[in-house]
């Protein structure tokens, strides 16, 4: 029988924790890494829904990209709905691990698959330098506008609508770096590195000030975008079971955790 630390080693052989960024509370997250895994989940976010599903499926195993504590609890008031859901983790014996900034980094991770989601071409790490990469870049076969570049990127994603920033400098998109999440921080980096369109979600509004005098257009198509891993992480794990023969099913969530609603 698999037990919960077969799945972690063979997720961090893939993505180990070494390379994960300073201060991500990634990897095994609540649980006993010594459970029986009959069945598996992957998901985006560890929500209060998502258990729901978890314990109506008879999950033993959620395998998440975002960490279910990036914060420390003080406290175990159960009128809290995070604490309860550890509560309602622990006692239907379901474990929780996180896989975020080391699959970020990794080879044929996160943004191996959203760049793969974009169909870019000579795609590349943004530190050229470096062993592993927070970000990637790639490139079209040749220029676009930058609307007609973020309807693909909308059309890519299936989203209903995204955010975009024209540069002051009002090129065409031809040289592309991407970084799922949360990733406005690292534009000198992107600047450096000589591109004319950043996507990244969650850009703050002084931040897409900065970009555009600094001329670089910017896509921001949402944080959510990286439910890409659901999809992702069961194909490496179905993978790993085929190839070993491991009696176990790998289920894929689907609780939709976008917390934003548009009109």
């Amino acid at each position: 029988m698999v037990k919960v630390q077969d799945i972690i080693n063979q997720i961090e052989e893939i993505a180990p924790l070494s390379i994960k960024m300073d201060g991500d509370p990634t990897g095994f997250q609540l649980g006993n890494r010594q459970q029986n895994v009959k069945r598996l989940m992957t998901t985006l976010d560890v929500r209060p829904n998502v258990v729901a599903e978890a314990i109506d499926k008879n999950i033993d195993l959620i395998v998440a990209h975002h960490p279910l504590m990036f914060h420390a609890a003080h406290n175990l008031d159960l009128n809290s709905p995070q604490n309860k859901m550890y509560r309602d983790l622990l006692s239907n014996n379901i474990s929780v691990y996180a896989s975020h900034t080391n699959i970020d980094k990794a080879h044929n991770g996160m943004n191996d698959w959203l760049m793969e989601e974009l169909g870019l071409q000579n795609i590349h790490f943004l530190d050229e330098d470096d062993d592993y990469s927070i970000g990637r870049m790639g490139e079209l076969d040749k220029p676009m506008d930058l609307v007609d570049f973020a309807k693909k990127v909308r059309d890519s994603f299936g989203l209903a609508n995204l955010r975009y920033v024209k540069s002051d400098l009002g090129q065409p998109v031809k040289r592309i770096a991407v970084i799922g999440g949360d990733a406005g921080k690292f534009y000198p980096e992107v600047l450096r590195a000589g591109v004319d369109t950043f996507i990244t979600g969650d850009v703050y509004y002084h931040t897409a000030h900065d970009m555009m005098a600094n001329g670089l257009n910017v896509i921001d198509p949402g944080h959510h975008v990286e439910a890409v891993f659901i999809k992702q992480m069961a194909n490496i794990l179905n993978d790993w079971k085929k190839s070993n023969k491991i009696d176990i099913d790998i289920v894929q969530s689907e609780v939709d955790t976008e917390p934003y609603n548009f009109l």
